[in-house]
């Protein structure tokens, strides 16, 4: 027996304009959610939303495992975004210390404020240290993985999580 995912993945190959629709409002709102954390504003986020289901649609058939659309998908919107970030500015990660690793802050920040102050205050982040930290503690992927995925080394991905998290408790010191 086939899946709703199969069924829909194969009706949106065949152009299913139906299909094509509720594919994209189905994961629409989440993924923008995750395109936000990466841009700047909401119509970047737009933007990138855009260009990410385009990417979506024209590689529906490359897709292994259909229970696994949603994670698929997501990561697409995620490259999509880091590309959007590095061809909004170059990456100045590589510009960093590894010595500010030193002065990681463990103080749980994100557990005092509200989320939405906490996105607003991301999102002012540079790009390339918004990526970061979008990538380590968002999503949850690891050191090696987000040096992968950005082409630079694990040092310089340590020194930008320690630095991003840093100025993020700088922007929000005044909500405490």
């Amino acid at each position: 027996m086939k899946s709703d995912e199969e069924h829909l993945i194969k009706a949106c190959i065949k152009r299913d304009e139906k299909a094509c629709r509720q594919l994209y409002e189905r994961f629409a709102p989440k993924m923008y959610g995750v395109c936000l954390r990466y841009t700047h504003s909401s119509a970047a986020a737009e933007d990138v939303l855009h260009d990410g289901f385009i990417k979506v649609f024209e590689n529906l058939s490359k897709i292994r495992d259909a229970k696994a659309l949603g994670a698929w998908i997501k990561r697409i919107m995620i490259y999509t975004a880091i590309n959007y970030v590095r061809s909004e500015k170059p990456m100045e990660l590589n510009e960093l210390y590894t010595e500010d690793a030193r002065y990681a802050t463990s103080e749980d920040i994100y557990a005092k404020i509200d989320a939405e102050i906490v996105m607003k205050a991301m999102q002012e982040l540079p790009g390339s240290f918004r990526s970061v930290l979008n990538l380590c503690e968002v999503e949850g992927y690891s050191i090696r993985e987000v040096s992968e995925m950005l082409k630079i080394k694990e040092s310089t991905v340590r020194g930008a999580l320690v630095r991003a998290k840093r100025m993020l408790a700088e922007k929000l010191k005044g909500f405490f």
